[in-house]
């Protein structure tokens, strides 16, 4: 009986540890300005991102997939669309093994910008490729999959007899062939920001459109059936400009985040509001601000009845005076619950997608701006469980935390023949190279440290420089370069 007690114990202590938290900053940056949208867990824990990168050499920017192990590490990426412009929004999964892109482009058909799809295998292999050609300019914001394996897009449409944009839905069946599309709206300007299912026949989606009566924008729930009828459409928010950008159902009631904008004031502030499944207004909120403070995502996880809510700020407790990032614990009330992390950078820093993950926490990703770090970087993160979040801190990152987005046999004018060493250093480090280089050494503020003329056999003495991590940027006559992350201890 003892030994059998051992062996239980043994085998808890394993699943434990099996089951150990994860949390992770990471940061997916090339020479281009890289933009993460969109991201999910796979049953293994692994993730897929997607988002639109300047970084590979086919166009000014494309849609990606990344793909990263459980820890946020870089497995592979892939990139897809034409020669101009492609954006992926979001990935969908089916079963892990096939996945989806849904985003919009301007490299294929008539318009401006078109709703775009992609479908690849496991590995981001491209199987299926569509636009959807449409008068004006289009753009998708969310999109989800669901259990009988139709896909429904929200986004807006300029589509319209007066420029204005409209809501504009598509569903389309699993190989992307359209089934139906709705444009609609108000005589102003009018966009759909999230989608959810209610039940089998049944959606919600939440985004703002223009009321008439008061020249003011509202935030808008409407409800549809899966045959493309809008069962409603209903207006919230008192007096001034008031905008829903993301929400979750539970409990027979919508909850909705968003914004507003006061008349007379420059100041945005958060906005929330709880709707009944029929439409009718429970209660509505707003916490003024010193700034600007815009509330983009919610989700609930757990079985205690919390919520995380993403949001982007430019106030007194912002960096260098930029938009900062945020996640937050709040209770199911929409009452804040004192854990939140942010992302502050020099630049300007935004959450694209907050999503659930196997250990009933989430996952998020967005971008970052700062110099010396492309014109914009993709960024990871993971808050383990019991809101166990990340230090995300630039002082505190190391070159671990920091990745390619581009493989590196995709990057065609990278200098070959070029070592440094030791990495990371304390003191001295060392170059071997072929050929003369010009360096640039800035911090992770992209801040000019020294610019070195190098050669093979040339050392520069760290001792001076502070602790932390650094970008040497190598360039040599004929365009090329190299970007060596380097830690100094």
């Amino acid at each position: 009986m003892k030994k059998l007690i051992v062996l239980l114990s043994i085998l808890m202590l394993n699943t434990f540890i099996g089951f150990s938290q994860v949390k992770f900053f990471k940061i997916f940056t090339n020479d281009g300005y890289d933009y993460g949208q969109g991201v999910v867990q796979l049953s293994d824990s692994s993730y897929l991102v997607t988002g639109s990168s300047g970084s590979f050499s086919e166009s000014p920017a494309q849609a990606f997939l990344l793909k990263l192990d459980k820890n946020g590490d870089y497995v592979w990426s892939r990139n897809y669309g034409g020669t101009e412009s492609d954006w992926g929004r979001r990935v969908l999964n089916w079963n892990d093994s096939i996945f989806y892109i849904t985003g919009y482009s301007n490299s294929l058909g008539t318009g401006a910008y078109n709703a775009y799809l992609v479908k690849t295998d496991k590995d981001g292999n491209e199987i299926v490729q569509k636009h959807y050609d449409h008068a004006g300019w289009d753009k998708i914001n969310d999109a989800l999959f669901t259990s009988d394996s139709m896909i429904y897009m929200v986004g807006e449409t300029a589509g319209t007899t007066n420029g204005d944009h409209n809501y504009y839905i598509i569903k389309t069946d699993q190989n992307g062939d359209t089934l139906w599309t709705r444009n609609f709206g108000s005589s102003g300007e009018d966009a759909l920001q999230s989608i959810q299912q209610y039940d089998a026949n049944t959606f919600f989606a939440v985004g703002h459109h223009y009321n008439a009566d008061s020249t003011f924008s509202k935030g808008a729930i409407i409800k549809f059936d899966a045959n493309g009828t809008i069962l409603f459409d209903k207006e919230f928010g008192p007096n001034g400009n008031y905008y829903l950008n993301d929400f979750y159902i539970r409990a027979g009631s919508v909850h909705a985040v968003g914004n507003r904008m006061i008349p007379g004031s420059n100041e945005i502030d958060e906005y929330r509001v709880k709707v009944s499944v029929v439409g009718n207004l429970v209660w509505e909120a707003s916490d003024n601000s010193q700034g600007a403070s815009i509330y983009d995502h919610v989700m609930p996880f757990g079985s205690g009845g919390k919520v995380f809510v993403s949001s982007h700020f430019n106030t007194q407790y912002s960096v260098a005076g930029s938009y900062d990032a945020s996640i937050t614990r709040f209770y199911d009330n929409l009452i804040w619950d004192a854990a939140f992390v942010s992302v502050g950078f020099p630049g300007d820093d935004k959450n694209e997608e907050v999503a659930l993950t196997n250990d009933e926490s989430v996952v998020v990703v967005g971008y970052m701006t700062m110099q010396g770090m492309g014109g914009s970087s993709v960024f990871v993160y993971k808050v383990g469980p019991n809101a166990d979040f990340p230090v995300i801190n630039y002082s505190d990152i190391t070159a671990n935390d920091i990745n390619s987005l581009v493989t590196v046999d995709e990057v065609e004018t990278e200098i070959k023949g070029i070592t440094v060493y030791p990495n990371p250093a304390s003191r001295v480090i060392n170059f071997k190279t072929s050929a003369s280089l010009h360096l640039q050494v800035v911090d992770l503020n992209g801040r000019l440290i020294e610019n070195y003329t190098i050669e093979n056999g040339s050392t520069i003495d760290t001792s001076s420089w502070l602790k932390g991590v650094y970008y040497l940027n190598l360039s040599d006559e004929q365009g090329h370069s190299k970007h060596v992350k380097l830690i100094v201890q």
